[in-house]
């Protein structure tokens, strides 16, 4: 009997040893069978791309810093010297040095004269002086002095052609020989056009075969643009012949940085559809330009043109009768190594570099020029890259 109980211990004992084993392999099967049917998942970590650093700004370096001004006359708007210094005195708000001066003609205004009758002497005299005194380091030499139509060709006005400065050039242009006013009604004006177009074109192409990269202003009294002083409304022709000075300029323009100053429209809203007092334009701009015919002393037809330069006002000291802008300024032109800073100044600081257009009322010449041609307003600074 205690044999066949231990045989029969040991046949429970194998039933379940088997019994455990079956279990462990099911439970195996539970665990790891699937593990070659499914794929394990994996997290996927999108790397962003890196963001385009911008090219930092090129440094510029300052190389001069010019003061622009014109028509130093005795009006409504005050005394000339009072209204200079005025304008002064808020430039030196924002400038501590000057290193050069251009005004644009007349220094004085008489009654009925006109035609080159007056010194001009008296008025520079004040002009340095009040330059002087503001900025006692702006040298003599520094300041340039072009004709006006009332001006006297005298010992202070600057002959005309190319001065050489070591930051920048300034081509004069003197009314009396070089661009007169009234030019339809003057006579030898287109001879004396011609001429000076001519010689313009010899001297700057001769610049730009020398590689120059000086910015060029070039500073006259008259100026280039059409209006109802150059038209039958006048009768005068004011600047008739300009395109014959413009087409050379806008040529040589394609490889020199050029900079065209000029004064003389302060009265009667003549400018009324390019700002006023105030005008600015730049390359790419739209500009009009008189058509002539050598028969007729006015023309009331023009040509619009695209600048390849830059084109202003210098600003008015004596008085504006210009609408829709007839504030009295300057102009600082501030000249780095890679571009020209333009920026407008009235006595109370800081002013715009061109108002809207708008036509003028007396003389109307809504008839002349359609609104399409009227400028937009130009806030100061401007600032246009350099060639």
């Amino acid at each position: 009997m205690a044999k066949k109980a231990k045989n029969n211990k040991l046949a429970i004992l194998t039933i379940a040893m088997a019994f455990a084993v079956v279990l462990l392999g099911v439970a195996m099967v539970g665990v790891f069978g699937n593990s070659q049917e499914e794929e394990p998942q994996t997290e996927t970590i999108v790397v962003p791309e890196p963001e385009e650093a911008e090219e930092p700004e090129e440094p510029s370096n300052l190389e001069a810093t010019l003061f622009f001004a014109s028509d130093y006359q005795e009006g409504e708007q005050g005394n000339p010297k009072d209204n200079l210094e005025g304008i002064i005195d808020a430039v030196k708000e924002d400038k501590d040095n000057l290193d050069g001066l251009i005004f644009c003609g007349d220094y004085s205004n008489v009654s009925g004269m006109t035609n080159h009758q007056i010194t001009p002497e008296n008025g520079i005299s004040e002009i340095k002086e009040v330059m002087s005194e503001a900025y006692p380091d702006l040298a003599a030499e520094n300041m340039i002095f072009t004709q006006g139509n009332h001006d006297a060709m005298t010992i202070s006005i600057d002959k005309p052609g190319l001065q050489e400065f070591d930051d920048y050039l300034v081509y004069v242009n003197n009314t009396e020989i070089d661009f007169p006013w009234q030019q339809g009604k003057a006579s030898g004006s287109l001879y004396k056009v011609t001429h000076t177009a001519e010689v313009m074109k010899i001297r700057l192409n001769k610049l730009i075969e020398q590689g120059e990269k000086r910015p060029v202003i070039i500073a006259q009294h008259v100026p280039l643009h059409f209006t109802a002083r150059t038209a039958s409304q006048q009768g005068t022709g004011d600047n008739l012949y300009s395109s014959l000075v413009f087409d050379v300029v806008n040529e040589a323009a394609k490889d020199l940085n050029i900079i065209y100053v000029t004064g003389h429209n302060h009265s009667n809203g003549w400018d009324n559809y390019i700002g006023g007092s105030c005008y600015f334009k730049k390359a790419g701009d739209t500009i009009l330009i008189p058509e002539f015919d050598k028969t007729k002393i006015t023309t009331d037809t023009f040509k619009a043109e695209t600048l390849n330069f830059t084109y202003l006002n210098a600003g008015y000291t004596g008085y504006s009768k210009c609408g829709p802008d007839n504030t009295l300024t300057g102009t600082v032109c501030d000249i780095y190594d890679n571009k020209i800073v333009f920026t407008k100044y009235s006595s109370e600081g800081v002013h715009q570099l061109s108002a809207a257009g708008a036509a003028n009322t007396d003389p109307d010449d809504s008839g002349l020029i359609s609104s399409e041609y009227y400028s937009t307003q130009v806030e100061s600074p401007q600032e246009i890259e350099r060639k």
